[in-house]
């Protein structure tokens, strides 16, 4: 009698620690979206769903919404999960939640419209997955694609340890995501951009990623193109061999860029630039341009292209910090631009709020010395660029007499 006690007290023991466990639910292969869903809909925070060796059929998104939180999605080895013809254009996954994972999935897009993987919530993680072959003609589409949509606020995902290749448009492309994090992954051979930091995502960390010969449709504007952003640090990259444009392009055409930091990061045998500048309608102000490798670019190492075409700067092999110093600055007559002592000319052009050049002039000689015909300026705001023969810097000048 006590032994069969004894039995029944450790099962009741056992039950009762299962309860406050996290629960594992399989999927057998091959599935279809009907069978996914149901575990995703039963699956609470912190449980995790295997998806087994196999293909698994999505021809709508697998959801995961709002207050479907904590959860994560992995593949066993050879698992796939495959886009199936559907009646409309939709993303593999969609995820509204929070702090969900999908993990080890091969992903294969069947070359039909929109993205595999979107992502509107936050605290996500893309991690250790293959993302290929997503997007056509008839509905473009990006591998991973974070957007806000703005409810919530897409914010803090991170994309990490992925293989990205083979998509139609954007290999990682990022509307509107802000404080996230892509690193450690390989993006190639994509039809435009390998990744993309678009239109107010901000504050984002891109490290140590390699992105490879993007750009083979010639549909985006370099290797990772950027437009409309601030506080973004580019660092300890590869980007090499992107089809027709250049490595890195700030694109301008939404908004200018703020506040970037470009370290470390190598820019080498690309069809354009290293790096581009375009000041279209929007200029870059505060940048930081660091300790970058910049070998066999076609058309140079860095510039800024304007509005009018002019392509002002490129530079060499590696590029270290400007020490360029304007002042005073807001200024109400002469100002000093001090070149430092290691440069002996550079080539000035100042620009107003509009993107229009109202002085160009070479300068000659080390140290401090005074910027011709700011005296002659209205009041306003303007960009000075000063491009010497190891970089080139932009410093935003105040006018008021």
């Amino acid at each position: 009698m006590k032994n069969i006690f004894t039995t029944l007290l450790a099962a009741g023991l056992a039950l009762a620690a299962t309860a406050g466990h996290a629960t594992t639910f399989y999927q057998s292969a091959p599935s279809n979206n009907s069978a996914f869903q149901t575990l995703i809909n039963q699956a609470q925070a912190g449980d995790v769903i295997i998806l087994r060796a196999g293909s698994h059929y999505v021809n709508e998104p697998i959801r995961l919404p709002l207050g479907k939180d904590g959860i994560t999605i992995r593949g066993e080895a050879g698992a796939v999960v495959r886009k199936a013809p559907n009646t409309y254009n939709a993303a593999a996954f969609e995820i509204t939640g929070n702090s969900n994972t999908i993990d080890l999935i091969e992903l294969d897009g069947g070359n039909l419209p929109e993205a595999g993987i979107l992502i509107y919530g936050q605290h996500n993680t893309v991690s250790n997955s293959s993302v290929h072959n997503c997007g056509s003609a008839a509905a473009l589409g990006a591998g991973v694609l974070l957007h806000n949509s703005g409810n919530p606020v897409c914010a803090f995902n991170t994309v990490i340890g992925c293989k990205v290749y083979y998509n139609y448009m954007v290999g990682i492309s990022q509307n509107g995501h802000s404080d996230g994090t892509i690193r450690d992954n390989q993006i190639y051979e994509n039809g435009a951009e390998g990744l993309t930091v678009d239109i107010n995502s901000h504050n984002g960390y891109v490290y140590n990623n390699w992105i490879h010969l993007n750009n083979t449709g010639n549909r985006g504007v370099g290797g990772i193109g950027t437009d409309a952003t601030n506080g973004t640090r580019f660092d300890s990259n590869t980007i090499d061999y992107t089809h027709y444009k250049s490595g890195l392009t700030f694109q301008n055409n939404i908004g200018g860029c703020d506040g970037v930091i470009v370290s470390n990061n190598h820019l080498n045998n690309n069809d354009g630039y290293g790096i581009l500048e375009r000041f279209v309608q929007y200029a870059d102000t505060h940048m930081t341009f660091t300790n970058n490798e910049l070998l066999n670019n076609k058309l140079g190492g860095q510039a800024i292209m304007y509005p009018d075409r002019t392509v002002l700067g490129t530079v060499p092999a590696t590029v270290g910090a400007a020490s360029l110093l304007l002042y005073p600055n807001p200024t109400a007559g002469t100002v000093q631009l001090d070149l430092g002592a290691g440069f002996t000319e550079a080539r000035v052009a100042i620009r107003d709020n509009l993107g229009r050049l109202v002085r160009q002039q070479t300068l000659r000689g080390s140290g401090p010395q005074v910027l011709p015909g700011v005296t002659e300026l209205a009041n306003g705001c303007y960009l000075v660029t000063i491009a010497t023969a190891e970089t080139v810097a932009t410093r935003k000048l105040i006018v008021a007499h």
